[in-house]
């Protein structure tokens, strides 16, 4: 167990190595004992890449160690090229301020103009999505603030999904 998993960072992020043999709960155990005290030197950082290799990951376990990784204040910004394709979300123009919960997606901060999330699930943006900024769903979208851009959900043909904003804009 003291060795299963190993952090190895560089000017391109952090790299996590668990061990295929590893639980879960020792691996996140692990990671809050050897990070916990040293993330204040990253607090209003840029996001940090964060990949993973060694224990082939299920995407709800990536999403566990990436919750566990921001409880403990890194700004992480998960990076994995050879899933691209299976990953839950598509974020375009490197939005770093997504949480993720099992059930949905979560996005603190505003989307600007330009920028677009693509999810799977249902996502809560809080903040706003200005004019010229897309959020398109499968499931239900929750903005808590005003919608100026385009929100579309039940991409995927669901039909008991909704768009709930603070305040509405005209792009519905």
């Amino acid at each position: 167990m003291n060795n299963s998993v190993i952090i190895k960072g560089d000017k391109g992020g952090i790299h996590i190595i668990i061990d295929p043999d590893a639980r879960l709960s020792d691996v996140i155990f692990q990671l809050e004992h050897k990070l916990t005290g040293t993330t204040s030197i990253y607090r209003n950082s840029k996001p940090i890449n964060v990949t993973f290799d060694g224990k082939e990951l299920t995407e709800d376990e990536e999403r566990d160690i990436l919750f566990v990784l921001s409880k403990i204040g890194l700004n992480v910004c998960h990076k994995d090229d050879k899933h691209k394709n299976s990953k839950q979300h598509n974020i375009k123009d490197n939005l770093s301020n997504i949480l993720s919960d099992k059930d949905g997606l979560f996005y603190i901060g505003n989307l600007k103009n330009g920028q677009s999330i693509d999810a799977m699930c249902s996502i809560v943006i809080i903040g706003n999505v200005e004019k010229g900024a897309s959020v398109y769903s499968n499931g239900n979208i929750v903005i808590t603030g005003t919608l100026e851009g385009i929100a579309k959900s039940g991409c995927a043909g669901r039909e008991d999904t909704f768009v709930y904003s603070l305040i509405s804009g005209r792009n519905i």
